[in-house]
């Protein structure tokens, strides 16, 4: 109250003072808030209480026009020539850099050519005395996902549609991905076709790593150093759309391979094999329309006989065509038969990864015998230089008929042909009489690189084949097939239509090129090479096997980069192509199982290089020493 009593006497104080000037504060000279004309503060000053907390700052307020231009400074050093920023003329390529001293590993400005745009590239300084242009990486994003997004080398489409190709970009001239981002996604630069280049570079390095890591983190690096891209047009580009191209190249012909080369010579050996059956009897091959069986075979043989099937594992048994050849890429087989005298039916088992544990050959036969006559079963091993044939065989006989003699058998040799034998050679079902015959056996235990075949054999007037007739053909077949040291070139190499490349290692050997590959192919393939255009057996192309050159059914396993295959071979589209293997092979982080890489293969980029240096020679379609 006291407070308010003296705030009321001070305020009537005011007034009266305030009457004493005049009527009004403009009559008595009030200026600039409150300060008198004469000098002294107003009373409103005197009564005004302390100042508050500065205010938040208002709006800023329109911008002023600009000032005069400042004096020029002085002038700078010259920039490096060349730098990714610099100020000087680029050179055309990281080797000129290199050559005009420039040693340290980044990314600068090139102009490759007089009319080519400036663009930056990674230089690598170090590696052979380096000057080597990074112009390209192949980076799978997804291994499950076949031709999908992100797959830029071979085919981003997913589709089944055979017009459309895919595997172009090896070829053209796109370009796509950036030169920082090379170990996260597919990397193509300009350089890659407008940048003249003599040799080639390829580094293994884990996926999303920074640039300035990849060296350090690369686990594989090797170059060529002969030159050889000078023969090609001086360019990858080139190399593929001229000389190389990924294109669908099938055999042509009926040209001889694999088991249809054994066949062949035993085609030629027929009249000795036929020697050591007495009265050999030359069935007719009667049976009308698709030839998968004989009909009666002339003198009631058969009343409809000789019915051959195959089955692997657990798949379903498949009725063979006379003449036709199957090939399984998967699992390394191929079939095939002939219709000489005596019929031949062969299958190679290649089996590497060792996927298949059983491989099954069933005949069905209805005879001529139609109950009578008599019926033997033989088994029994044979060893010719180091082959060893297992035999199982049933014969119908004294029927008034010319005889059958149903021949089943398979071929291993472990210091030729590396075989793993089967651990049981079995009969599943076997006949008891001399009619309706169904003979099936099954050779167990996962073999790999076995042969196994099955052979009619028959004589005149319802003779026996004895035992030792048996053995006496099966030995004479043996020593032809013997004389195929390396059966598997006959099936899938096709080397001489791709471009091997010895290379020289920076980092790493032949057998860390070989520890990384899928161990079912590593009989199939020899380590310090780069292979341009590896082919498969159907001539389905893959643009680089790389650190390898291939002699495999499956080269997809080892090699990049492919055409768009989903029409086909699904499992094969891709970046890299086959690398996961097969459903059931389940690699580790660190180690490749069976057809499969390790994941972190998969999970690693791979970096190409190129410089224009020249030097020493190339092979074509030829091995060479490193």
């Amino acid at each position: 109250m006291l407070r308010i009593l003296n705030f009321m006497l001070l305020l009537t104080a005011v007034r009266g003072q305030l009457s004493d000037m005049g009527d009004c504060a403009c009559m008595c000279g009030l200026q600039n808030g409150g300060t008198l004309s004469n000098g002294q503060s107003s009373l409103f000053d005197q009564i005004r209480g302390p100042k508050g907390d500065i205010g938040r700052p208002g709006k800023p307020g329109p911008v002023g026009s600009p000032g005069r231009t400042g004096l020029r400074g002085p002038q700078g050093p010259p920039g490096q020539s060349g730098g990714p920023s610099g100020g000087g003329p680029s050179a055309a390529s990281c080797f000129e850099l290199r050559s005009n001293g420039v040693t340290q590993s980044k990314i600068y400005k090139i102009k490759p050519t007089s009319l080519s745009a400036e663009i930056e590239v990674f230089c690598d300084m170090d590696t052979a005395g380096g000057g080597w242009t990074l112009v390209a990486s192949i980076h799978e994003n997804n291994i499950n996902g076949k031709c999908t997004i992100g797959d830029n080398w071979s085919s981003d489409q997913g589709l089944t549609d055979t017009s459309y190709v895919g595997g172009e970009n090896w070829q053209n001239f796109n370009a796509f991905g950036s030169v920082e981002s090379a170990t996260s996604g597919d990397y193509k630069s300009t350089a890659y076709y407008n940048l003249q280049a003599s040799d080639v570079m390829i580094w293994h390095v884990p996926n999303d790593i920074e640039l300035g890591q990849w060296s350090e983190e690369a686990f594989l690096k090797y170059y060529s150093d002969n030159g050889f891209l000078t023969q090609y047009g001086g360019s990858l580009q080139t190399l593929y759309s001229k000389y190389f191209p990924l294109k669908e190249n099938r055999p042509s012909g009926t040209a001889s391979e694999g088991v249809v080369s054994i066949l062949s010579a035993l085609n030629q050996s027929a009249e000795e094999i036929r020697a050591t059956i007495p009265q050999f009897y030359s069935y007719t091959y009667d049976h009308s329309g698709v030839q998968n069986n004989i009909g009666d075979g002339g003198g009631d043989m058969f009343d409809t006989g000789n019915k051959v099937y195959y089955k692997l594992g657990d798949g379903e048994y498949t009725q063979i065509v006379y003449r036709q050849t199957y090939r399984d890429l998967e699992n390394g087989v191929e079939v095939s038969s002939s219709t000489e005298h005596p019929f031949i039916m062969l299958m190679w088992v290649g089996n590497h990864a060792q996927s298949v544990p059983t491989i099954d050959i069933k005949v069905e036969s209805g005879t001529g015998a139609d109950g009578s006559g008599q019926h033997a079963t033989y088994s029994g091993e044979i060893t010719y230089l180091g082959f060893n044939a297992a035999y199982k065989s049933y014969n119908v006989y004294d029927a008034n008929d010319p005889s059958i003699c149903e021949v089943f058998f398979y071929v291993t040799s472990p210091t030729t042909w590396n075989s793993v034998r089967p651990s049981t050679f079995e009969t599943t079902t076997w006949s008891t009489g001399t009619d309706s015959l169904v003979n099936i056996v099954r050779a167990g235990g996962s073999p790999s690189r076995i042969l196994m075949g099955y052979t009619l054999l028959s004589r005149e007037d319802d003779f026996q084949v004895t035992e030792s007739m048996v053995r006496g053909a099966l030995t004479r077949m043996l020593q032809t097939i013997s004389s195929f040291h390396q059966l598997e070139d006959f099936n899938c190499s096709r080397t001489a239509e791709s471009l091997l490349v010895p290379v020289t290692y920076a980092q790493g050997t032949d057998d860390d090129v070989v520890s990384h590959a899928p161990p079912a192919l590593r009989d199939s393939i020899q380590p310090g090479y780069i292979q341009f255009r590896a082919l498969d057996p159907k001539g389905i192309p893959y643009a680089i096997c790389p650190g390898v050159r291939t002699e495999s059914c499956k080269p997809s396993a080892v090699c990049v980069g492919g055409i768009n295959t989903m029409h086909d071979q699904p499992s094969y589209c891709g970046d890299f192509t086959g690398w996961a293997g097969q459903p059931t092979d389940n690699p580790t982080d660190t180690d490749p199982v069976g057809a499969a890489h390790s994941r972190q293969d998969i999970a690693s980029s791979i970096l190409i290089f190129t410089r224009n240096v020249v030097s020493g020679r190339v092979q074509n379609g030829k091995t060479g020493k490193r």
